[in-house]
């Protein structure tokens, strides 16, 4: 049997996840992988290598800072593929890479498309108090997420948190991406177009406007975030003029005062009145220390926070 012959593009985690299971598969040989540049993190600004350089030895491993580069262009377009397979690579790809490989490209996107087009799906899905999202395997176009969908797959995750979704539809994608890439390589399926009147987009999250808490949102919305964010930025309020994350919470629909007046704190929680109920926070991280215990927190705070106090 021929190989199917593959480019990879992308660059977190969950890409090379998926990379790596491909990997495993007799009938797939890849040609290349595209993913963003190393960068450089933490105090010292040391360089954190990609999580692909390992295979750099065996597989063409191209880090453009700009695809828009005529090297890299003339480089790529000298491999024959089969498809270029597409996993939050982090830019939008042109159309020079999109169209090249004989059957174009796949994208492997995170929510049911056309719902929850654009760059952070999973939270959007979570933030809107969504009980489902899913698997979307689109062949794209120069369109964000607009491109018809080969197949979709959907998954239950009412309740859960951003780690608990990006799981379940890891999870989903991988029993089904060997079996995608063969139907479309043996040109067994087509893709569907979208409806996109239907369409709304996941837009960027923005720390400062997304993750602070404004008391007077619900108490729905505020778990909803609670959930969504949990990996990143992760949701925190302000007291006292600083920024503090909260890393535990439960929700009480049986209270009602004034959005951002503290009803109680004790070594169980703070408890703080927002739109139609309190919010108890049991775990929070103050800027550049540890995370810690509704008690550590009390016996830290207990002299300059009070119930009646008002937060912002």
């Amino acid at each position: 049997m021929k190989k199917i012959k593959l480019g990879f593009a992308g660059t977190p985690n969950v890409a090379f996840a998926h990379f790596s299971h491909l990997l495993n598969n007799p009938n797939i040989e890849f040609s290349f992988i595209l993913t963003q540049p190393d960068k450089k993190s933490g105090r010292g600004l040391e360089e954190s290598k990609s999580l692909f350089y390992k295979y750099a030895e065996e597989i063409a491993v191209f880090q453009p800072a700009s695809l828009s580069d005529q090297g890299t262009k003339d480089q790529l377009m000298n491999f024959d593929i089969d498809l270029l397979v597409v996993v939050a690579y982090g830019k939008l790809l042109p159309k020079w890479l999109l169209s090249f490989p004989k059957f174009g490209s796949l994208n492997v996107h995170f929510s049911l498309l056309p719902k929850w087009r654009g760059a952070a799906p999973i939270q959007r899905a979570i933030e809107n108090g969504d009980k489902i999202t899913g698997i979307s395997f689109m062949k794209i176009i120069d369109e964000l997420d607009a491109g018809p969908v080969y197949s979709n797959f959907v998954v239950d995750i009412e309740n859960n948190d951003f780690f608990q979704v990006e799981q379940k539809l890891l999870s989903v994608s991988l029993d089904n991406i060997n079996s995608i890439i063969h139907l479309i390589t043996s040109g067994s399926i087509e893709p569907k177009e979208q409806i996109n009147k239907e369409a709304t987009y996941a837009e960027k999250i923005d720390p400062k406007k997304d993750a602070l808490i404004d008391w007077s949102w619900s108490s729905k919305l505020i778990k909803n975030k609670y959930l969504a964010y949990k990996k990143w930025p992760i949701l925190s309020f302000q007291i006292n003029g600083e920024k503090v994350q909260i890393h535990e919470l439960d929700v009480l629909s049986g209270k009602s005062g004034s959005p951002g007046e503290i009803h109680s704190f004790n070594k169980e929680s703070l408890s703080v009145f927002c739109k139609d109920g309190s919010i108890e926070i049991k775990s929070v991280k103050f800027p550049g220390k540890k995370v810690i215990s509704s008690i550590d927190f009390f016996n830290a705070k207990r002299d300059i926070i009070s119930s009646g106090d008002i937060l912002v």
